[in-house]
């Protein structure tokens, strides 16, 4: 071969096959091998890239794409091999690891047709997020963030409207006292409010969630009441 093969070329390669042959290593242009092999070192450790004797895999999409982000490495064309279904599960997997239980992709049809991405619920602190999962990398202007909150608060607005009948297919929707929407979305960066809801780089959902109170507290936060919600009854 007699061209180089530059890093972000690899990179593109092993989000769209899920694999690369080491093979083609040897043919990364000489001032990109050290952080090509760093990177993949650094995935390997992580538990995001496993190798064998000729090839590297991709195992976790999510978790690599947020390892190059930290290292500066514009991911925006590796983006666009990663599905929404599959950002929608990173994020409710992500949510089950801080311990929140969820819904993914509730799809209401009784009343009036609605769908939320993901619900995750707390049932200690009787909250719950309705998440709407945004799978942007590029930067949009305020009236496009603006339509994409409203459209969300539409939602939510129908979520708490007819909690009757949401209830009937999430029953546990009645322990939750508090619905907060939320934004998510994998364009980096660091938590914006917009209109009351906060759009949550995915980089930060884990300090989001870990510090959910703090956030609600300082960013004035919009926060629905459940109808619906049952308060457990006292026994003496």
């Amino acid at each position: 071969m007699g061209m180089y093969i530059l890093l972000y070329d690899i990179l593109e390669h092993l989000f769209k096959f899920g694999s690369i042959e080491k093979g083609l290593l040897d043919h990364v242009r000489i001032g990109d091998r050290p952080s090509i092999e760093s990177i993949i070192e650094n995935g390997i450790e992580r538990n995001m890239l496993k190798e064998d004797d000729s090839k590297i895999y991709l195992l976790n999409p999510f978790e690599f794409l947020l390892l190059l982000d930290e290292i500066g490495l514009d991911t925006s064309r590796l983006c666009s091999y990663i599905s929404w279904s599959e950002f929608e599960n990173f994020v409710a997997n992500k949510l089950y690891e801080f311990g929140w239980e969820y819904i993914l992709g509730y799809s209401h049809k009784r009343i009036s047709r609605f769908q939320i991405d993901v619900i995750a619920m707390d049932f200690v602190l009787k909250r719950a997020l309705v998440i709407e999962c945004k799978h942007w990398r590029k930067s949009l202007g305020v009236s496009s963030l603006k339509r994409i909150v409203l459209d969300h608060l539409v939602r939510v607005d129908k979520l708490v409207n007819y909690c009757e009948w949401v209830t009937v297919d999430i029953s546990r929707l009645r322990d939750i006292e508090n619905l907060i929407p939320v934004v998510v979305t994998l364009k980096k960066g660091g938590v914006k409010v917009i209109e009351g809801v906060p759009i949550v780089s995915l980089h930060h959902l884990g300090d989001f969630l870990i510090n959910i109170s703090s956030y609600l507290e300082l960013l004035n936060i919009k926060v629905f009441k459940n109808r619906c919600y049952v308060q457990p009854t006292t026994t003496y």
